[in-house]
């Protein structure tokens, strides 16, 4: 059956207002539930590309973290960690943050990254010196939840962009991850 081309616009519309990360990264529980809620809907409203993939959403204290973490994002096990104090959107975000960075930002981006907060230093250095990892992690999450800001915004980790910085860094970080899909549709295409 033929769609009309009203349907068609609709269609479209719908498709342009979905964000491009709904779906594209799936939270599982311990016990098995999947895309748990609320959860998982932060994950699918995301205004920010994902990282991909499952990740196992923890409801506990980070293992061998400091006391003053409240969440922490374990690459290895690809898992997220969050206390009771750290279950709402901009911190799941922000753990999400670091998948993003490790399966998608390279050394050329973090270091335009790095320059465009004016953060030196090592990349993963110590988290209580406010490296520039973790200062992506905030602008990952801050891109997440607002396409724009009207004011300055003063997040963990010393991370207090201006609108302009915000606009930047969603920029680079969206150029980030078609650069990566680049990469990966033409290492598909060569083998």
């Amino acid at each position: 059956m033929a769609r009309s081309p009203l349907a068609l616009v609709v269609a479209g519309l719908i498709a342009a207002a979905t964000p491009a990360s709904a779906s594209a990264t799936t939270l599982v529980l311990d016990d098995g539930t999947s895309r748990p809620r609320p959860y998982q809907s932060w994950i699918d409203r995301a205004q920010a590309p994902m990282p991909g993939g499952t990740l196992q959403l923890r409801l506990a204290r980070c293992p061998a973290a400091p006391a003053w973490a409240s969440g922490c994002a374990d690459i290895d096990d690809d898992a997220i960690y969050l206390t009771q104090l750290a279950r709402s959107p901009d911190r799941l975000l922000h753990e999400v943050g670091h998948f993003f960075d490790e399966k998608v930002m390279t050394p050329r981006f973090r270091a335009r990254f790095s320059r465009l907060v004016g953060s030196r230093g090592a990349w993963g250095a110590a988290a209580q010196t406010d490296p520039p990892s973790e200062k992506f992690a905030e602008a990952y999450s801050l891109c997440a939840r607002h396409r724009s800001l009207s004011a300055w915004y003063f997040g963990m980790y010393a991370y207090a962009p201006s609108p302009a910085v915000h606009a930047a860094a969603c920029a680079l970080i969206r150029e980030a991850d078609r650069a990566a899909r680049r990469t990966a549709r033409g290492a598909a295409q060569s083998s």
